[in-house]
């Protein structure tokens, strides 16, 4: 007899250690969680339910084994006052058990803690007595899976960082088309329902820079502090640190079918530390908030050339294009608006004046002939220069293009030529 227990024990503790080495190929903690009952089920033949753990610190009953009755069984637990991190609580009164919420519960019921940092991200319960060597090998095993979700929530963190620096490196794009491409990034991350990146500089009502999914109605933004967050299952809202007197806001709305929980704070905390860092680069502050708002509110000027290459075509008139962009530079609203305002100072008030798709800065000269389209090149970018220097910015780079062309034009021919007038493209 000593002999069959003996061997039943050494069989038991290798499969906890196939077990323990196999954690690491969970694809993710509800298989890790789901598959610790099962071999608690196959190993001591103990009916286990796994509680997970809310943004607000309760955990709510998620998983048991198949056939379970669970309808006396408590659909939430508030264990913050009982349990800590480090061991199992026994909970053996009747007036504890139904405290908890367990109803004609007439056994003792253990929980164990899978915890991940400071809190218990899932909570086992198991009703009825469990030996001393079993409880210590169910402990160990729990560790060891909140060891394997810490891993996963760092995965999580460094997937939503490098999605968003994919994002970011897309090579110049306009502030808009930025801050809307990062937008829908972390809305497909996070598989949620809305997403608003708004941002708020002194005493102004605050600008919405990007939304995605929606519709978002008209109010305000919710005020939040710089470096706070509020977390709840319906919706995220973190305020990035921008500096001055600049907040920026992320608001994250749940989709009706998918309430948002720990895993998706991890990664939403992450793509909000990857916002703060680009809004802070763009130094947003109460000053310079109207440039913002007035890049944000511009479409882009392609549009704009398409419809003058339309009326030119029409009236068989003639004119230029010249393009202005500071290499290698992220598009910084306090930059492209001086860029802006050196440039109209040089324009005919009946010239066309904005910013490309790609983030540069165009403008359309009309009735104009050759002559005075270089002309206007030369001044566009001598007093470029001037404000480069004063700004120790790389030097601005202008180029300029006519129409008609040879062939048929389109915006983006022209601005083809015109960069590669700045010598940014060159000709095969």
């Amino acid at each position: 007899m000593r002999d069959r227990e003996h061997g039943d024990r050494t069989r038991r503790l290798s499969a906890i250690m196939r077990f323990i080495a196999q954690m690491q190929d969970a694809p993710g903690e509800r298989q890790l969680i789901e598959s610790l009952i099962q071999a608690a089920a196959v190993w001591y033949d103990l009916d286990a339910r796994a509680y997970r753990r809310g943004l607000d610190g309760r955990h709510g009953i998620v998983l048991h084994l198949p056939g379970t009755d669970v309808a006396n069984d408590p659909d939430t637990l508030d264990v913050r006052s009982l349990m800590t991190r480090d061991g199992p609580c026994h909970v053996a009164s009747l007036s504890e058990l139904e405290q908890l919420g367990w109803r004609g519960q007439q056994t003792d019921v253990l929980l164990f803690p899978v915890t991940c940092g400071d809190t218990a991200r899932w909570v086992l319960a198991i009703p009825g007595t469990v030996d001393r060597e079993v409880e210590e090998q169910l402990l160990l095993v729990c560790r060891m899976a909140g060891s394997v979700i810490e891993r996963h929530d760092s995965r999580r963190a460094r997937e939503a960082d490098a999605r968003l620096g994919r994002r970011m490196s897309r090579g110049r794009e306009s502030f808009q088309a930025r801050a809307h491409g990062l937008v829908e990034e972390i809305a497909a991350l996070l598989e949620a329902g809305d997403v608003r990146l708004s941002v708020r500089a002194g005493d102004r009502r605050a600008l919405t820079l990007a939304a995605a999914g929606g519709p978002w109605d008209a109010g305000d933004p919710p005020s939040i502090e710089a470096g706070a967050s509020t977390l709840d299952a319906e919706r995220f809202v973190f305020g990035l640190p921008l500096g001055n007197d600049g907040v920026g806001i992320l608001e994250i709305r749940a989709r009706a079918d998918r309430p948002l929980g720990e895993e998706e704070a991890v990664a939403a905390g992450a793509a909000a530390r990857v916002l703060g860092a680009w809004l802070s680069g763009v130094s947003i502050s109460a000053g310079r908030l109207h440039e913002v708002e007035a890049l944000k509110a511009a479409p882009p000027f392609e549009r704009e050339i398409q419809t003058e290459l339309d009326r030119a075509r029409r009236l068989s008139l003639k004119g230029g294009v010249l393009v202005a962009t500071v290499p290698g530079m992220a598009p910084d609203p306090s930059v492209l608006s001086a860029v802006i305002q050196v440039v109209r100072s040089e324009l005919r008030s009946s010239d066309l004046l904005g910013q490309l798709a790609g983030g540069d800065i165009a403008a359309v000269l009309v009735r104009t002939a050759s002559e005075g389209v270089a002309s206007a090149a030369v001044r566009v970018r001598q007093r470029l220069d001037a404000m480069a220097r004063e700004r120790r910015l790389p030097a601005v780079v202008v180029g300029h293009a006519m129409y008609p062309g040879a062939g048929p034009d389109s915006p983006a021919r022209l601005v083809a030529r015109a960069r590669r007038d700045a010598g940014l493209m060159f000709s095969n």
